[in-house]
């Protein structure tokens, strides 16, 4: 077998890199392939980013890939430029020709984009992928570095009893008079965020123009009592760029499905679906509540849980940090659970070994 040449990736490449994220799935508990047909760059275009996306080609065909999205963001206390590390599919009799590479790869990515501070996020389950990636050898001395900012959570709701409302606190869609309300508290929540995004440079307004689906009406809006915006969620479906195919159900998930199954036949919401076929579901994102407000934050999930109740899905999806005072809100849900690690990812001529603590800018939903 040759090594890989690595190059930039071009719209012909479409059909090659569909290939190769159906062959190379996440592997966990749960073994899962992403979906991006038709055209695999759309969740890209989608953004307000600049993508970089290199694949390496090898004896006739793509034999890894890896994806840099770069934008502005808030880091350090200042706007600086910022990039996500994700897409990294590699075939398995290939992974130690990638590594071999990957290195100078990053370090030509820096160079070529000013950028030198970038994020990822990795399976927790993953192990080897985790070993592979942050842990140092002396054969590989241009590895990147990779630094632990924050364990996390994808949270996924299951949409099964009847929904009810737990709180008080009104919540309705937001209309053209509550966007720069909603806009201020999304850019003074993610200013304090590692890797935020630039709310106040227009970054809603893109997300409603170029999501697909996605509109005002999707916005939650909650409201304290003197009819202030206090809290605020987005419900947004990704079929049209990104789904998830199940290949196998292993570990503790075999019985998370046998049990789910057995209560679907009863109580008659969506079973899981068999290997081979694809979830269903919805993300809760653009999520900010004011202070933190445990209360606020289980109202949006109250009316995002009866707006997609009943749809046909089989569940809405967002990150919690770990310690993160609102997993209070999500008592009384039947809820599934997915650990995952965010990493600051620097060149090895530049290892950053520091980073601010808490809540970062990661959306879940275009990861």
């Amino acid at each position: 077998m040759t090594d890989p040449t690595p190059r930039l990736a071009t719209d012909t490449d479409n059909a090659a890199l569909l290939d190769l994220f159906g062959d190379v799935p996440m592997r966990g508990d749960l073994v899962l392939a992403t979906r991006r047909e038709p055209d695999f760059f759309a969740l890209y275009r989608m953004q307000k980013v600049e993508p970089v996306v290199y694949v390496g080609d090898a004896d006739g065909g793509l034999m890894g890939m890896c994806t840099a999205l770069l934008r502005e963001g808030f880091l350090d206390g200042r706007v600086q430029k910022v990039g996500y590390l994700g897409d990294l599919r590699v075939r398995f009799d290939r992974s130690r020709a990638f590594a071999r590479f990957f290195g100078d790869y990053f370090e030509a990515l820096c160079a070529r984009t000013g950028c030198s501070q970038y994020y990822t996020s990795l399976l927790a389950s993953n192990r080897a992928a985790i070993n592979a990636l942050t842990k140092r050898r002396a054969k590989r001395s241009r590895q990147p570095h990779y630094e632990l900012l924050r364990p996390f959570t994808t949270v996924s709701v299951q949409l099964t009893w009847r929904p009810r409302r737990t709180t008080d606190v009104p919540v309705a869609s937001a209309t053209p008079n509550d966007l720069p309300a909603v806009t201020a508290l999304l850019h003074a929540d993610h200013q304090q965020r590692p890797f935020g995004y630039r709310f106040d440079d227009g970054e809603l307004e893109h997300r409603l123009a170029h999501w697909p689906g996605f509109s005002l009406d999707d916005v939650l809006v909650a409201k304290d009592s003197t009819g202030a915006v206090c809290g605020v969620a987005s419900v947004w479906n990704p079929k049209p760029v990104k789904r998830f195919e199940v290949r196998a159900y292993g570990g503790s998930m075999r019985w998370v499905k046998r049990g789910y199954d057995a209560a679907a036949t009863v109580l008659r919401w969506p079973k899981l679906p068999e290997p081979g076929h694809e979830f269903r579901y919805a993300y809760l994102c653009n999520v900010s509540v004011k202070g933190g407000d445990v209360r606020v934050f289980r109202a949006l999930l109250d009316e995002a849980y009866r707006r997609l109740h009943g749809t046909g899905l089989h569940f809405f999806s967002f990150d919690l940090g770990a310690g993160d005072p609102r997993w209070a809100a999500l008592k009384g849900f039947m809820v599934q659970k997915l650990d995952f690690a965010l990493y600051g990812v620097t060149p090895a001529s530049a290892p950053r070994t520091a980073w601010p603590t808490g809540p970062t800018g990661f959306e879940v939903a275009l990861a």
